[in-house]
């Protein structure tokens, strides 16, 4: 007999694994790996985890805003569909998990899903267990007080987000759709990074770790912040674009603040990293090492707190290679310098 067309509901949300559903809106749990774990609820303002999540179970509770349910609803409130979203919702777990809607379809006579032609999502690797996060100190350069308690690793992530890579924002910016493609940045729709700019971060040996998103218009709501990273992401621990420098197979970088000013360089033959801040970290620092550099170029935005991290900054580097600096104008970044000064920088 031919199906049905309905959805199985119950075999989808007993296939989707809270784990991949963490994984792909880049929710970080505290202990990674257990059977019952709490992340900072993404449904309010939450200053501290207070939604628990029972992995096993498959189901949720938030003691601060009583959100409840099953991954499905989860899901349902992450793609802010409502209650009544259970069908789109169920949509999107199938895309988590890498399975295809026709997979899930009941049989006319019955209710059981099939047997063949699923596959499972594969969960990121977890985290090593660390302490609190890097914090960046007065001087302009990250440090834990404790070098035992720094966390090691950035978990690598396993998803793909579905990206317009011919945005206006990305247009404003002057990146090409071809440079867009390069470095996997687009316009957001749905999930976390909803009506944002999606960049995806990588580790050195070019492993997706995160996604940062650009609110993808200047006139900012009063409720939502410029730039996001997922909670539990230690962006102290990475340097943006490092494996794409390291490819260039050149002894020197270019260090910058931003994603748009990486851009620009690299886009012009220069192999530039970012901060992705003013600060920068023993851990940036080592990764430099490890990736061969001997000469870096400190590039910090023309303004008030790029003038004020140069100097530690440059102490920080020199340890460990040859460090010179540009100083840039008031109001001028990389991103929007000079073209003789990105060409000077062109080996």
């Amino acid at each position: 007999m031919p199906r049905s067309g309905l959805l199985d509901f119950t075999a989808i949300r007993n296939d989707t694994g809270f784990q991949a559903v963490l994984d792909y809106y880049q929710l970080r749990p505290e202990r990674p790996g257990d059977k019952q774990v709490k992340i900072n609820c993404p449904f309010h303002d939450d200053a501290s985890p207070s939604c628990s999540i029972n992995i096993e179970k498959g189901i949720f509770n938030c003691f601060g805003c009583t959100a409840e349910g099953n991954v499905l609803d989860f899901i349902a409130g992450m793609e802010d569909v409502g209650e009544k979203g259970t069908f789109k919702a169920a949509q999107k777990a199938l895309e988590i998990i890498g399975a295809s809607v026709d997979d899930y379809r009941k049989n006319g006579h019955e209710n059981s899903k099939p047997k063949t032609g699923r596959k499972r999502a594969k969960a990121a690797k977890p985290a090593r267990k660390s302490s609190k996060p890097v914090k960046s100190s007065k001087n302009g350069v990250s440090d834990a007080s404790d070098d035992e308690k720094m966390p090691t690793t950035n978990p690598v992530l396993d998803i793909s987000l579905t990206l317009d890579r011919e945005h206006e924002f990305l247009a404003s910016r002057k990146v090409s759709s071809e440079l867009a493609a390069e470095f996997g940045i687009g316009h957001c729709r749905t999930g976390i990074m909803k009506n944002r700019i999606a960049v995806p971060i990588h580790n050195a040996a070019g492993e997706l770790v995160a996604y940062s998103g650009r609110w993808a218009d200047d006139d900012i709501p009063d409720d939502q912040i410029k730039y996001k990273l997922p909670k539990g992401f230690n962006k102290s621990l990475e340097l943006f674009n490092l494996h794409r420098a390291i490819a260039m197979g050149m002894t020197y970088i270019v260090i910058v603040e931003g994603y748009w000013s990486t851009l620009r360089l690299h886009a012009a033959g220069v192999p530039t990293v970012a901060l992705m801040g003013t600060s920068i970290s023993k851990a940036q620092v080592q990764l430099l090492v490890g990736a061969g550099v001997r000469h870096a170029i400190l590039i910090l935005d023309g303004d008030k707190a790029g003038d004020e991290a140069t100097p530690a900054a440059v102490a920080a580097l020199a340890q460990a290679v040859y460090v010179k600096t540009v100083t840039l104008p008031e109001g001028v970044k990389p991103d929007t310098m000079e073209d003789s000064i990105v060409h000077r920088l062109v080996r």
